[in-house]
């Protein structure tokens, strides 16, 4: 059938109207422009739609079919174009953002409300995983977009580095009093911990390298959040190994607390932003956020 959509909304200005002629005033047709339409149309269907009188129009059986049909076609057509309009003007979609602690608390918070002010189009669902968490999520495809500290193996995603992060040592004074200015992570494991849950990379992570120099974590207790990891630390229950993009702004709450920067260079990390997505492949709305946090990243 060739059924246009200005024959079908000729067809309902008609109906609404009672008559041909009023119906080709809707429509900015003449009166002949607008009955040859609708006998095309007729013919297509193989129905008739109209009965025609001197006083006007009243559709068939199939004229009545034909409406209910037409209407919800033009509504939904209406919807397709208000939702389409967006894409002429820039970029429009939903990004699924996978993010670690780290990220989430330290990082995140200003460039992404920035990219949603640039992007109203752009709606973004962000969501806290544990950096082993977010990397299955991505090569499940589970999530667009993850922001994670370089700790764990990126092989088979689109990694660019964000921010640099570096491990420090929180305590008390009297604490970090006999570990100097930059103490070495040796160092601190002489002393009673707070940490991170096992399920976290940083756990996993602080493990291995104390298992390279013969050595055994001794965890006090374990928070699953930064925020709780530094009030025990507040506490004098121990010190606590963190990211200073997680904790720079949370240790400022606590009058009590000091830190200092581990000497050992794999103390020094990097934050990185990971997609599934090959990079002319990707979403319009997934190369925006990855390009703003990009260029975020080298404005400092």
């Amino acid at each position: 059938m060739k059924v246009d959509v200005a024959k079908l909304k000729l067809f309902i200005e008609v109906l609404d109207a009672g008559s041909i002629t009023a119906g080709a005033g809707r429509c900015h047709l003449s009166v002949a422009a607008a009955s040859s339409r609708l006998q095309e149309l007729e013919s297509a269907l193989g129905v008739r739609l109209f009965e025609r009188r001197a006083s006007g129009v009243r559709p068939t059986d199939a004229g009545i079919e034909l409406a209910r049909h037409a209407r919800s076609v033009l509504v939904e057509l209406d919807r397709l174009k208000r939702e389409m309009a967006p894409f002429a003007h820039g970029v429009r979609g939903r990004v699924s953002l996978l993010a670690n602690t780290a990220a989430l608390s330290g990082y995140l918070p200003e460039p992404l409300s920035r990219f949603l002010s640039e992007h109203p189009e752009v709606d973004v669902d962000l969501q806290e995983m544990w950096t082993g968490e977010i990397l299955e999520a991505l090569h499940r495809r589970k999530a667009d977009v993850g922001v994670l500290a370089d700790t764990m193996d990126t092989s088979g995603l689109h990694a660019m580095p964000l921010a640099d992060d570096h491990l420090v040592v929180v305590g008390t004074a009297h604490r970090l009093a006999a570990l100097g200015d930059s103490p070495r992570f040796d160092e601190c494991l002489d002393h009673p911990m707070v940490g991170l849950p096992a399920q976290s990379a940083l756990y996993t992570y602080l493990q291995v390298k104390a298992a390279d120099l013969g050595k055994v974590i001794r965890y006090r207790v374990s928070l699953r959040t930064f925020e709780g990891v530094l009030k025990m630390v507040a506490l004098d229950v121990g010190l606590s190994i963190v990211s200073s993009l997680a904790t720079r702004e949370l240790v400022r709450q606590y009058p009590g607390l000091q830190w200092r920067p581990l000497r050992d260079s794999w103390a020094k990390r990097r934050l990185l932003v990971c997609t599934h997505h090959a990079h002319d492949t990707a979403p319009a709305s997934v190369k925006a956020l990855i390009g703003f946090l990009h260029e975020q990243s080298a404005r400092g």
